[in-house]
């Protein structure tokens, strides 16, 4: 029985250190949008989140961490669009747009955070062990997508599956960015465009 309780307990204390490490995080994204990122306080982010200032650095080094893990929540969650398109039905196309749709839903939401998470992660390309981790998490990804289009047919296997994936992911980052600097256009739309573009760009070559 002790030792039940015991395993319990541990239970319930990391669900607690879970918690407050997602409330820190949502907290500092709402402030990053809504006072810009270098007036955002660790004080302030503390405060908001029913925490002393020394919690915080119980679980975050400084704002810079803060925002890394955003950056990584937000690529993970990039990744998850892409694998819950593994197991439909569909073709590349309409695996491309589904992504492309939730990428727009989500960005339209949060263009400040979205710029922000942009900018830090390319100035984060120099530390080689984020930029790797980074990189194989949505090489992988999107590498398996694409894998699956040349196994069914309608993606070509005449060029390297890495370029394939340059591409994608290139024409996609490319849009993104063009999008977050003058938002004059829906990026939904622009996406959707892109999505088309690229399943017709990587399929087969007609004989």
């Amino acid at each position: 029985m002790e030792n039940l309780q015991l395993v319990v307990k541990e239970g319930i204390r990391e669900r607690k250190k879970r918690m407050t490490h997602e409330r820190i995080c949502d907290v500092a994204s709402r402030l990053f949008i809504e006072q810009g990122y270098p007036n955002t306080t660790i004080d302030a982010i503390a405060d908001l989140s029913d925490i002393s200032k020394p919690t915080f650095f119980n679980y975050f080094s400084s704002k810079l961490a803060v925002l890394h893990e955003i950056i990584d929540i937000m690529d993970e969650q990039f990744v998850s669009y892409i694998t819950d398109e593994l197991d439909n039905q569909d073709s590349t196309l309409e695996r491309l747009q589904h992504v492309m749709r939730r990428s727009a839903l989500f960005i339209e939401g949060a263009p400040e955070l979205t710029r922000l998470t942009l900018v830090e992660g390319i100035g984060a390309i120099g530390d080689i062990h984020k930029s790797q981790a980074r990189f194989k998490r949505m090489h992988g990804a999107m590498g398996q997508l694409i894998k699956l289009g040349i196994t069914q047919g309608d993606v070509r296997k005449d060029y390297p599956l890495e370029l394939l994936i340059q591409t994608v992911f290139g024409s996609y980052l490319y849009a993104l960015l063009t999008w977050l600097t003058a938002q004059e256009h829906s990026l939904a739309i622009s996406l959707e465009n892109t999505a088309v573009f690229l399943a017709e760009s990587i399929s087969p070559r007609a004989l």
